[in-house]
């Protein structure tokens, strides 16, 4: 997998919020790849027709993705290599197609309907306005949740959450398959937290709008943010009050640490791991280390409610526990090719053999915890506690463009260890726990050990 690995980024479906100290960046060596957009406006109808729609033709110009070909060796915390982002370089390049079959008719039915919405719809807009809806429409039409497009407002929204410090209100939010926006985790300490929001309300409306009308989590999290101070009004349904409830939260600078962590007993440690964010594996070797001095013998991990993250960060945090081996088979398509690869952890594992791991999982647990979670268990003995995982089995690429928008691309499915893909299904816990509804909507940081029985059954499974 040695040119795949270090381009594949996984980033969740949603926004994401974790701060996390310096790290040096893994160094991005350049590949190219072609990016085809399929809208071509053709000379099928009239020549005036014609003309017209080879001029809007004309502003498509699409030139190659530069994204990372090659592995770096020696980066990350732990001297492992990783995948990272690609880069994105356009330059102009009109379209082209290689499929015969069809082809005519389709394009002949696309000019049809072009100009049948340019001289018809009951507001005016120009051949540059139609073909940005035309750009934005192909996006939402390729069949996943994962792929669509941001504007460059919500791609800077996106970037400094993945950051972890913006101004807001520090809840974290994921978009479920019924396409609600749901909190599925609280930042101590933070005016969400203040304000009683509860994990799994629901958002209905954001200042007056309607969040039905809102692309991605991405824009949802734009409108909640604002300037230090500021307040924005919350419209809220509590599905365990059966309620609808409105929340006023004054906003101001939200700082998220991707990693918390203490010690449970003489042996036990505990560690809650909040996002695959900007230095999660780094922020998770200190801990690992730190929790080794202070005498843990054995480790939980609490991965409910994270919603995933990088892909990169995914397999550092496993190198710290593993040997060199492989974690996930990837298979996916680059350049118009399909490929299969593989990743690796590549260091010796910092951690004793004997060590024995408890993982924490809800439906909430999604993308990269769900391969962290699955490599442990076919890999490293690990125990599954919990309920069912959100089952989010592919991982995506975010694409800038020249105007600092962006595509993120459903480009891959991974296959933990033994060959499970978890896309749509989820992991299966060893141990199915459930929590009553009074704890389920408060965030792990907010239960204690005496109600909180997913914790209480890991520390049973690792006392002696």
């Amino acid at each position: 997998m040695e040119d795949h690995q270090k381009k594949q980024a996984d980033q969740y479906l949603h926004s994401q919020m974790i701060p996390a100290p310096e790290e040096e960046k893994p160094k991005e060596l350049k590949a190219k790849r072609k990016v085809f957009w399929p809208v071509f406006l053709a000379v099928l109808v009239t020549a005036s027709v014609t003309f017209v729609l080879t001029a809007a033709a004309g502003y498509l110009f699409y030139g190659d993705a530069i994204r990372s070909a090659q592995l770096n060796d020696g980066q990350g915390t732990s001297g492992q290599t990783s995948p990272v982002e690609p880069d994105v370089k356009w330059d102009g390049q009109t379209l082209t197609f290689t499929d015969e079959e069809g082809l005519e008719e389709a394009l002949e039915k696309f000019s049809t309907v072009y100009n049948l919405l340019q001289g018809n719809y009951y507001q005016e807009f120009n051949d540059t306005e139609m073909i940005a809806k035309m750009t934005v429409g192909l996006i939402d039409q390729m069949g996943s949740p994962y792929t669509f497009y941001l504007t460059p407002e919500y791609h800077e929204s996106v970037e400094d959450s993945m950051k972890g410090e913006y101004v807001g209100i520090g809840a974290i939010v994921m978009r479920d398959r019924d396409g609600s926006y749901v909190v599925n985790d609280i930042i101590p300490d933070s005016p969400a937290e203040s304000a009683g929001l509860y994990v799994g309300d629901i958002f209905v409306s954001v200042d007056g709008f309607p969040v039905a009308g809102f692309e991605d989590v991405a824009q949802l999290a734009a409108h909640v943010r604002g300037e230090e101070g500021t307040q924005v009004t919350l419209v809220i349904y509590r599905p365990v009050e059966d309620r609808e409830r409105t929340l006023t939260i004054t906003r101001r600078g939200i700082t998220n640490v991707s990693v918390r962590y203490r010690m449970l007993d003489q042996e036990i440690a505990y560690i809650h791991q909040t996002e695959f964010s900007d230095h999660a594996a780094e922020n998770f070797e200190i801990a690992v280390l730190d929790l080794m001095q202070q005498g843990a013998s054995h480790l939980v991990i609490d991965l409910r409610n994270n919603g995933g993250g990088y892909a990169h960060e995914c397999i550092n945090m496993l190198d710290v526990l593993l040997p060199p081996l492989t974690v996930a088979t990837v298979k996916g398509r680059d350049d118009g090719l399909a490929y299969e690869d593989e990743w690796k952890t590549r260091t010796a594992a910092l951690v004793p053999e004997d060590m024995k791991f408890v993982i924490l999982l809800n439906k909430y647990s999604a993308s990269a915890s769900e391969l962290f979670a699955g490599a442990m268990r076919d890999l490293g003995d690990a125990v599954i506690v919990g309920e069912q995982s959100f089952g989010k089995g592919v991982g995506t690429m975010m694409w800038q463009l020249a105007d600092h928008s962006a595509v993120q691309i459903t480009g891959f499915e991974y296959f933990l260890p033994k060959g499970e893909s978890v896309e749509g299904i989820g992991l299966t816990p060893d141990y199915v726990v459930g929590l009553s509804a009074e704890v389920e909507v408060k965030a792990p940081n907010q239960r204690s050990l005496e109600e909180d029985t997913q914790l209480q059954k890991a520390l049973d499974l690792l006392k002696p």
